[in-house]
C-alpha cells in the first residue's frame, strides 16, 4: 500500500471551470496537512490553476502526446492518488474521450489510488443527458449518456448541490459527500465602495451582476441553425424585464456571445462585457447588489452565497405565460416566441439545454434552494416584483442572506 502524501489531479475539461475549481479547494485544503499537489490540465484551466499556487502541466490535443505526458508526469510525481475533475466529463463532452482515456488511469504505471470528483452525481447510475424537447436534436445526441463510475472507483460529491437525503443502493458504497469549501469569501464595504468608485458606480446606483454560463451557449450554437437570432430573442426579453425595475441600475453582463448591446434607456444602463480575469470577476461579484446567472447549478451562486450577495437563477417553468395585466410588448414577445422558437418556452433549470429532469432532485430536500430565488421568465410580473425586492427591499434582502448564513 502505498504512503505517498502526493496526490494528481486530472482536469479534463476544456470550456468550463467548475470543475477545475472543486479540484483547486481539494487541494488547498490538502496542503495545509502537508500534501502535494500537481495538476495536468488544459491551457484553459491550467492557467487558473498556477494562479492559485500549483504545478500544472498542460495537456495537448493529441491523444499520443497526452499518454506520453501522464506516464511522464505518474513517474516524476509518484503519486499516492489520482483524481479526476469530473470523472462523467469523459462520457458527456466530446472534447475528452478523444484526447485521453479514463483507463490510463485506471491503469496507472505507478499502482496509484484514483477517484473522481462529481458536482451532479451524474456518475452514479447510467443516465442519458436530455437537452431538447425535438427529436431530431435529441437524435444527433444520443452518446450523452454518463457511466456509473462507482463501480470503478470511489465518487467525491462535494456539497452544496448534492446533499446524501437517501441511503446508497450499493452494497458497499463508494460515495463520499465532503464540504466544497471552508472559508467565506470576505471583502469589507470599504473594500466594496473604493471598488465601485473606481469603476464609476454611484451611491444611489444599483449593480447587478449578469452572467451567462457558457457552456450550454457552446451547445447551443452547436445544434440549432438560427442561433443568433435565438438568443438575442432571449435577450430581448431578459432587458424589458429590466426595464420596468424601478430606480437606476447598471446591468454588467459577462458573456463570450454578444446577447446584448451596451446602451443606457432611461433608468437602466446595459455593459455587455466577454469573461473578465477570475480576480476581477470575483470584485464584481462581492461588489454587485444582486448577481443573477443562467445555470441553476453555477458555481458562482455558491461564491455569492459565501459572500453574502443576493443571487437568483434565470429559469423557465415552460408552457404558457402564467400572468394576466401584461404589458402589450411582453404579450407580442410571448406570442413570436412561441411560433418561432418553441425550446425558449419549455422547461430549463439550466439555459438553454434544459436538465430539468437531470437537476430537480438535487434541489429536494436542499437547504441550499434556499440561498437564492428563482426568476421564471414565463412570469414576468414576478420576476420584476422579485428583482424590486432583493434590490430595494432591505427585509426580503436581509432575510435572504440570513438563510444564506444559516446555511453556511
Amino acid at each position: 500500500m502505498t504512503t505517498s502524501k502526493s496526490i494528481l489531479y486530472i482536469c479534463p475539461g476544456t470550456i468550463t471551470l467548475k470543475e477545475i475549481e472543486n479540484a483547486i479547494y481539494f487541494a488547498l485544503n490538502l496542503k495545509k496537512v502537508g500534501f502535494s499537489n500537481y495538476f495536468l490540465a488544459f491551457p484553459f484551466g491550467a492557467r487558473l490553476i498556477r494562479k492559485c499556487g500549483f504545478f500544472a502541466e498542460e495537456l495537448r490535443f493529441n491523444k499520443k502526446d497526452n499518454y506520453r505526458i501522464f506516464k511522464r508526469v505518474c513517474k516524476r510525481t509518484n503519486p499516492g492518488w489520482i483524481l479526476i475533475a469530473d470523472g462523467y466529463l469523459f462520457d458527456f463532452w466530446f472534447g475528452p474521450r478523444y484526447i485521453f482515456n479514463i483507463e490510463w488511469i485506471v491503469d496507472n504505471p505507478i499502482g496509484a489510488k484514483f477517484a473522481s470528483f462529481d458536482n451532479l452525481c451524474l456518475s452514479i447510475r447510467n443516465k442519458i443527458l436530455p437537452f431538447y424537447s425535438s427529436s431530431n436534436i435529441e437524435d444527433k445526441f444520443k452518446w450523452l449518456r454518463t457511466t456509473n463510475l462507482t463501480k470503478l472507483m470511489p465518487v467525491l460529491v462535494p456539497c452544496p448541490y448534492t446533499f446524501p437525503v437517501s441511503k446508497s443502493d450499493n452494497e458497499k458504497s463508494s460515495i463520499f459527500y465532503y464540504r466544497r469549501s471552508n472559508e467565506w469569501l470576505k471583502w469589507n464595504e470599504d473594500q466594496k465602495k473604493s471598488f465601485r468608485d473606481s469603476i464609476g458606480i454611484k451611491k444611489e446606483e444599483k449593480l447587478v451582476l449578469f452572467s451567462i454560463s457558457e457552456w450550454p451557449v457552446r451547445i447551443t450554437r452547436a445544434i440549432t441553425e438560427d442561433v443568433d437570432i435565438w438568443l438575442r430573442y432571449f435577450s430581448h426579453i431578459v432587458k424589458m424585464i429590466f426595464q420596468e425595475v424601478k430606480g437606476k441600475i447598471t446591468l454588467l453582463v459577462i458573456s463570450t456571445y454578444p446577447l446584448f448591446n451596451s446602451s443606457t434607456e432611461g433608468y437602466l444602463k446595459i455593459i455587455n462585457w466577454d469573461l473578465l480575469p477570475y480576480d476581477i470577476y470575483i470584485k464584481f461579484l462581492l461588489t454587485a447588489d444582486l448577481f443573477i446567472t443562467t445555470s441553476a447549478i453555477s458555481s458562482s451562486i455558491v461564491k455569492a452565497v459565501m459572500g453574502k450577495v443576493p443571487a437568483a437563477c434565470l429559469i423557465s417553468s415552460g408552457g404558457e405565460l402564467k400572468e394576466s395585466r401584461l404589458s402589450s410588448r411582453l404579450i407580442n414577445w410571448f406570442k413570436t416566441a412561441r411560433a418561432k422558437y418553441p425550446d425558449l418556452l419549455r422547461s430549463y433549470l439550466v439555459f438553454p439545454v434544459g436538465w430539468q429532469e437531470i437537476l430537480t432532485f438535487i434541489f429536494e430536500k436542499n437547504p441550499y434552494k434556499d440561498t437564492f430565488e428563482f426568476l421564471d421568465l414565463l412570469k414576468p410580473m414576478a420576476t420584476i416584483n422579485t428583482i424590486n425586492a432583493l434590490l430595494f427591499n432591505k427585509e426580503k434582502r436581509e432575510s435572504l442572506i440570513q438563510k444564506q448564513n444559516s446555511y453556511i
